[in-house]
């Protein structure tokens, strides 16, 4: 049996956008988990990096998948622009849902 090897296809600094990715690309059929890396120091007194997330697929997978992360995370900064003209839009009109 050959082992599979799986190749970076993007990396995220969300952790909720690459559980997005993944979901998107599972339901597609392609095999994609993430690994989590940054968020560590040298040192207990440096400073850490930047926590981020690979999103790996299957290298079969690759041409598949490629278009699918690109077109996903174009709905994502989509929708964060959309979310972003909401909440200004709704604090300007004096609403305030939490008092």
């Amino acid at each position: 049996m050959n082992p599979r090897t799986f190749t970076v296809a993007t990396t995220t600094t969300d952790h909720l956008t690459a559980q997005r990715l993944i979901a998107v690309l599972t339901e597609a059929g392609v095999d994609a988990f993430t690994r989590a890396g940054g968020a560590a120091s040298a040192s207990a007194l440096g400073a850490t990096e930047r926590a981020y997330f690979d999103v790996l697929v299957a290298t079969e997978s690759m041409e598949k998948a490629a278009p699918l992360v690109a077109q996903e995370l174009e709905a994502i900064e989509r929708d964060s622009a959309e979310n972003e003209k909401a909440a200004e839009e709704e604090a300007l009109s004096g609403e305030n849902p939490t008092a």
